[in-house]
């Protein structure tokens, strides 16, 4: 994981993602007890995006160009498949905007924060997010008010 990280730092770097935070599955490990996941979910904004039709085309190409597998939807970075997803809506942007800092694997990242976690955890609703939002809710230091605050504004 610890390469994976410094990779993307180096995309941010390089210009190709503006910004970057750490959701899903590996988001929750931070938070509560880990489960399964498959994959490094990311909230991404692209530093410029030439078609609109295919906004993350600059990560494939330099996915390409750099010698990095895809499958799917994902990039494998380190042995990790990445997705790199772009805030998608209000409470994704409004996510990403103000994710938490950290230190992971001795790295500098980002991560989206608990309350947010949590907030698209209410939107999607699927079940894998309805069990973690269980845990998050009973293991989770959070924010309540900040969380109410959230699920009050994006009518959650």
């Amino acid at each position: 994981m610890k390469k994976t990280l410094q990779i993307l730092n180096e995309l941010v770097d390089s210009n190709i993602i503006k910004e970057y935070a750490i959701a899903g599955g590996m988001a929750q490990f931070y938070y509560v007890e880990p489960s399964i996941t498959y994959d490094l979910d990311l909230i991404v904004n692209i530093a410029s995006v030439i078609n609109t039709l295919a906004p993350l085309d600059s990560l494939y190409n330099w996915a390409n160009d750099n010698n990095y597998q895809t499958e799917g939807e994902h990039i494998i970075i380190a042995g990790i498949p990445v997705q790199f997803l772009l805030a998608y809506n209000s409470l994704v942007n409004e996510a990403l905007i103000n994710k938490l800092p950290v230190q992971l694997f001795g790295e500098k990242t980002f991560i989206l924060r608990a309350e947010y976690l949590m907030a698209i955890m209410l939107q999607t609703w699927r079940s894998t997010d309805r069990e973690r939002l269980a845990r998050f809710f009973n293991e989770a230091d959070y924010n309540k008010k900040k969380f109410d605050d959230i699920i009050n504004r994006f009518d959650l």
